[in-house]
């Protein structure tokens, strides 16, 4: 523990990184399992039962998406970066960055029967071609002009690329290298919701279909198809060729054909992977350790019991504080039933429960303060909903019972709805963005001494859907009725009001994504002050805390600690309380005297005056 000039680094309360995608490469007999995280590969040799950590080059610490194997080289991309491994001399023998305009790249791969490595990227799904014997990347450009999300990539016998694209309108590309012709094989009164998909089978045929309204559901299909020279081939499921990947999401095994191992499970955040012979049927777990920058921490809330917790982003583990002996303590990510990836977004506490609001997936748990944590007992997870896929924002209500809670919807979706928690009985009723602020999402909540709920919303769709919205709202909620009592838009132009501080006066004091600090009065819809802090930093989650005893409002930057003096009369302006020696991205929790707030992987704490 460092201490300097009053900031004290309280250390990584998560010493672990998780896995995003994985492959086996053989070369003659022997096998290797790959597996891709943030900034390094980790190589494992399952007859010797080693592990070997490899960074990526030019200190790259970007997430892999997906990653393929052919003649015993493990190709992946990390943000711009695509990467190729030799995992047998346990080292990368090309990388390049790809400055095409694109976010990521190898967002799926496929191979040709000439040897050439085809891989797509996000957000404007190009597909790109890179020839091992001459180390050289071809991009073919974008083949979908709506779309971000090319989740899988096959090549048939006759040099046709397929794309399985979503989210928002879901497509499946044909494209011939050589012509350059391209075809959009989902009719066009089909174009809905959801994600096309396609896979090479083991037999060296391509099989997909387009009827997956998940990126989760792919492998589910009443309706399965076969492609050959750019076309569309019914085929029924009786006649399917195994795919070489096995898994999903982030769990994802690409099998070379070659390799006699199959993975039956493996984490990297846990440290083990189970593998199979093919032959024997003999189970054999390998643990394993690694070097980790630990992972970066999400929103941190104080709880009933007064402890500070929070979780992990990628993986999700719950981690506690103890401020009165400085304790750590980690409880891991199987803990939490359905975990995976993701983390806890937004808190909220009535009694001794702390309800949580996770991604992926909307996923609402309890956490019983004053209980020991055991999976499946506590926390336990309660409910979860595709209408608030990624929480943002979570309100206690002062009647002791209720939670209310917002964030943006899943894939293809536009508008998240907000929920409304009973913590006694357990029911939980969802507003869709059409009976709050339509194709908007809640993702900032405070309350009036009235009772009604002030929220403030996002025009953004993560989810890969296109918004046409210019302006985000503030809206007033009889929560206890669900009906919307007024909306209005308090700035022209902003696009986010990511925090709402409600003071003692009844007064908005708001903060958008642009860090513009604005003061309004919800009922008049007068905006008293307003102030740009973007010179300070940008915002953070969870950036709001106010203080009691000096009657300030302090705001979390990432650069600084900023305090606003609340007074009954007058608007002050913001002031520099501290510049943050190590930069914020969490926030934020005020205990005697002192801001705690995540920085990156690192939980730290700085005085408030």
């Amino acid at each position: 523990m460092e201490v300097q000039e009053g900031f004290i680094d309280h250390g990584i309360p998560v010493q672990a990184d998780e896995e995003r995608t994985a492959a086996f490469c053989s070369r003659e007999d022997e096998t290797r399992l790959v597996i891709a995280a943030k900034g390094f590969v980790l190589i494992i040799n399952p007859d010797t039962g080693t592990a070997k950590q490899v960074f990526f080059p030019d200190g790259n610490k970007e997430y892999p998406f997906s990653s393929f194997s052919s003649n015993g080289l493990f190709y992946t991309g990390a943000g711009q970066m695509l990467l190729v491994l030799d995992p047998f001399l346990e080292e990368f023998i090309f990388h390049t960055v790809i400055d095409n305009g694109e976010e990521i790249v190898g967002f799926s791969f496929a191979e040709d029967k000439a040897g050439y490595i085809y891989f797509t990227s996000y957000p404007h799904c190009h597909l790109l071609r890179y020839c091992p014997k001459r180390q050289e990347v071809l991009d073919y450009g974008s083949m979908d002009a709506m779309e971000k999300y090319p989740g899988s990539a096959a090549v048939d016998y006759s040099g046709w690329v397929y794309i399985g694209i979503g989210t928002e309108h879901k497509n499946l590309v044909a494209f011939h290298p050589e012509s350059g012709e391209r075809r959009n094989l989902v009719p066009e009164i089909e174009r809905e919701k959801g994600a096309g998909y396609v896979y090479l089978g083991t037999d060296g045929e391509v099989y997909g279909h387009w009827e997956a309204t998940d990126l989760k559901e792919v492998n589910k299909s009443s309706r399965w198809m076969g492609f050959f020279d750019g076309r569309v081939k019914e085929c029924g499921v009786r006649v399917l060729g195994p795919s070489r990947f096995s898994g999903t999401g982030f769990k994802k095994v690409h099998q070379s054909m070659e390799s006699v191992y199959e993975v039956p499970a493996y984490s990297l955040s846990e440290g083990y992977v189970d593998l199979v012979h093919k032959e024997t049927g003999a189970l054999r777990r390998i643990e394993f350790s690694y070097q980790s920058d630990g992972a970066s921490l999400s929103t941190l809330v104080q709880g009933p019991d007064g402890h500070l917790y929070g979780t992990s982003m990628h993986p999700l583990q719950l981690f506690r504080y103890d401020f009165s002996n400085n304790q750590l303590t980690n409880f891991g990510g199987e803990v939490m039933e359905h975990g995976g990836g993701g983390n806890i977004a937004a808190y909220a506490a009535q009694g001794r429960l702390l309800v949580g609001a996770a991604y992926a997936g909307g996923k609402l748990y309890t956490i019983d303060t004053e209980k020991p944590f055991i999976k499946g007992n506590n926390p336990r997870l309660i409910l979860q909903t595709e209408e608030i896929h990624r929480p943002r924002c979570s309100f206690a209500v002062n009647d002791g019972k209720h939670i209310i809670w917002g964030g943006f919807p899943g894939y293809g979706m536009v508008g998240g709805g907000l929920g409304i928690y009973n913590t006694v009985t357990e029911q939980n009723t969802v507003l869709s963005h059409n009976q709050v602020v339509p194709n908007q999402s809640t993702v900032s909540l405070g309350e009036l001494s009235s009772g009604l709920i002030l929220g403030g919303t996002s025009i953004d769709t993560p989810g890969g859907a296109n918004s046409a919205e210019k302006d985000a709202r503030l809206f007033l909620l009889n929560w206890q009725n669900q009906r919307i009592a007024d909306i209005f838009i308090p700035v022209k132009g902003t696009g986010e009001i990511a925090q709402i501080y409600i003071d003692p006066f009844d007064r908005a004091h708001c903060l958008t994504d642009k860090c513009l600090y604005f003061v309004c009065n919800p009922l008049t819809h007068e905006v008293h002050y307003r102030k740009d802090l973007s010179r300070w930093g940008s915002v953070v989650r969870n950036a709001f805390v106010y203080d009691q005893d000096s009657r300030k409002l302090l705001i979390l930057l990432t650069n600084t600690l900023v305090s606003v003096e609340i007074d009954g009369g007058s608007f002050n302006d913001p002031i520099v309380v501290h510049t943050l020696p190590e930069e914020a991205s969490s926030g934020v929790i005020l205990h005697n005297g002192r801001v705690f707030y995540g920085g990156g992987s690192h939980l730290y704490s700085i005085k408030a005056d």
